[in-house]
């Protein structure tokens, strides 16, 4: 009720902290008074939550298991095309090192948080590294380049908090930028704005289908 503005029960929710998302998904459903933006399409909700680790209290707050889809952007570590989609198998949570960053790669025992929800995707998956905020994501890049695929602010703590929760959880993630040399903060909605309107296209179809 405090998250949403309404005592929602559905069956699917989709997560995004991208406004334009939000907003195409949204368009047509009944919009709630609560702390956080959300529109209902059918049985289903859309949700505009927070950057970063914020965006796993809803997770906790739903009151009986739930298929949830986020969807977000993401550096990419791999060389993909600005606009790529990636749908992550799992997830680690990255932090800068102690002092200066000295190791190739980050240590094995990191722990992974995996992929749970059951939708047999045709996107690219691999691992996703999740930081605490942009400028992390490009002092990190070598590190993460040699563990993950791509790096966000967000997958790690919500297939995290699906498993303990009980609830189904996918990352589709929209790659903006390659993550060197500070271009995060150069990319432009226009190059990915082709590969959005697809995957809206996409969840609104999962939507109105009951999948």
């Amino acid at each position: 009720m405090t998250l949403l503005g309404c005592d929602w029960r559905g069956r699917a929710v989709v997560l995004t902290p991208i406004r334009s998302i939000h907003a195409a998904l949204a368009r047509g459903g009944t919009e709630c008074d609560g702390w956080w933006r959300t529109s209902l399409i059918g049985d289903a909700a859309v949700v505009h939550v927070p950057q970063g680790t914020a965006a796993k209290d809803i997770v906790f707050a739903l009151p009986q298991p739930t298929r949830i889809t986020f969807v977000g952007l993401a550096g990419g570590l791999r060389n993909q095309p600005i606009g790529t989609i990636v749908d992550p198998e799992s997830a680690f949570i990255a932090e800068p090192p102690a002092g200066k960053p000295s190791q190739s790669s980050f240590p094995a025992r990191l722990p992974f948080h995996a992929r749970s929800h059951p939708t047999k995707s045709p996107l690219l998956g691999g691992v996703a590294a999740t930081v605490g905020c942009l400028a992390d994501s490009t002092l990190l890049h070598h590190l993460l380049a040699s563990t993950a695929d791509c790096v966000d602010m967000e997958s790690a703590h919500l297939f995290s908090a699906a498993t303990l929760a009980g609830h189904q959880l996918r990352c589709l993630l929209v790659i903006s930028d390659h993550n060197r040399d500070g271009d995060v903060f150069t990319s432009t909605p226009e190059r990915i704005a082709a590969a959005i309107d697809d995957l809206r296209q996409s969840i609104q179809e999962d939507l109105n289908g009951g999948q």
